[in-house]
């Protein structure tokens, strides 16, 4: 351990596949999805939607009884055990920051649908509509005492929580920062993204010759990072380190992104050079991978101009299709996903993958879990807007 290593020594993430580290380790090893149909909408308009939707005994309410603080109580419970993994249970001086892009948005929404049917709208509703909301809320409940700051970049929100809170550390302006991203479903969320012909009405497949659309889906994740001192002061277990960061902006379009995928190769190799790393360094990538159609081919033409040849034999994955979209926690989600990786030495799949597009032929993906010794890894993340961002991992010693 060298004094400028940045150190994880918690975890905690939520989703569909149930709440805990442990949970979604299970369903990294036996392939299994959380993606179920789902009623969005109350109403007029009852169709249902394939969802990754936390469930019900993980978080007792609907989405409708917790408009209010939804993604609060989610980002809440990933804190929670990522501060216990970590060893720090009476509260501390670290820092929060979380990515989200709707935040407890569903709260206005119902607050606004109450004013306009001429009833008395419940203010409570509103309390926590701010996104600032959700790292305030965790860092009371936990007593972190440190500076709290929200980022939305949209899908690379997560992603880049993470990533500001390792510069921050590396650069020396914080000791400890608990990081990550949260997001719960809403029915604008969904309506958003139906009307953007999105949403596919089966259970994603990315980067299969079949894709046709993302699930979205709901939860939150969170990284405890610390410095080294701090972590040997502690005596503090090091789960594995994060080594470099890189963002980048398309500015393409307003939702797709770049079908050569140049932002995606520019945040990877700015990341590379971050970290000091050469590129053939990486054992595995794990992707954004919507299963939208341009996600998936800017993506595969990014790793395939910052790999090359090396690309058939590098492990890539996308856990959207055990997960659903979590748009602002997406990020942080994988990159528990990319840690657990190096931990158990298992490529998570990729579920649903059927035949690989022919446009894709050089890409090493699985539907199903792949032994494989991994060292290092990386994620990379994507928002609407042109925001791209990726993060590398290191396994630790053991």
């Amino acid at each position: 351990m060298n004094n400028n290593d940045v150190c994880i020594t918690g975890m905690g993430i939520v989703s569909a596949l149930g709440a805990g580290v442990r949970a979604h380790l299970d369903a990294l090893v036996n392939a299994r999805s959380g993606l179920a149909p789902q009623m969005l909408f109350e109403e007029k308009d009852k169709r249902e939607f394939i969802c990754g939707m936390v469930p019900h005994d993980v978080l007792p309410h609907t989405i409708e009884e917790t408009a209010a603080n939804r993604a609060s109580l989610l980002f809440d419970m990933a804190c929670k055990e990522a501060l216990g993994q970590a060893g720090i249970r009476g509260g501390c001086g670290a820092d929060v920051i979380v990515g989200t892009t709707a935040g407890n948005f569903h709260g206005g929404t119902l607050f606004y649908k109450q004013k306009r049917s001429g009833g008395t709208p419940d203010r409570n509703l509103v309390a926590g509509f701010l996104p600032s909301a959700v790292a305030d809320f965790a860092a009371s409940e936990n007593r972190l005492t440190g500076r709290r700051l929200t980022l939305s970049s949209a899908c690379a929100s997560g992603t880049t929580a993470i990533g500001h809170a390792f510069r921050m550390i590396q650069d020396g302006r914080s000791s400890m920062i608990c990081a990550g991203g949260a997001e719960a479903l809403c029915p604008f969320l969904a309506a958003g993204f139906n009307s953007l012909r999105l949403l596919s009405r089966n259970p994603c497949k990315p980067f299969d010759a079949a894709r046709d659309g993302l699930n979205l889906g709901e939860g939150a994740a969170a990284l405890v990072l610390e410095n080294a001192e701090s972590a040997r002061v502690r005596g503090a277990k090091t789960l594995a380190y994060v080594n470099g960061f890189g963002e980048a902006l398309e500015a393409f379009h307003h939702t797709k992104s770049n079908p050569d995928g140049s932002g995606i190769s520019a945040a990877l190799l700015k990341a590379i050079d971050s970290a000091s790393w050469p590129a053939n360094s990486l054992d595995h990538v794990h992707l954004h991978g919507t299963a939208t159609v341009f996600n998936d081919l800017s993506e595969y033409n990014a790793v395939k101009a910052v790999f090359g040849s090396r690309l058939a034999d590098l492990p890539v994955c996308s856990t959207k299709s055990m997960t659903g979209h979590t748009l602002g926690g997406a990020g942080a989600i994988s990159a528990v996903f990319a840690v657990l990786s190096l931990s158990a030495g298992i490529v998570p799949p990729t579920l649903n993958h059927q035949t690989l597009d022919p446009q894709f032929a050089e890409l090493s993906i699985s539907a199903t879990p792949r032994a494989r010794r991994i060292a290092r890894a990386a994620t990379t993340s994507l928002g609407f807007g042109g925001e791209v961002a990726c993060l590398l991992f290191e396994k630790a010693p053991l």
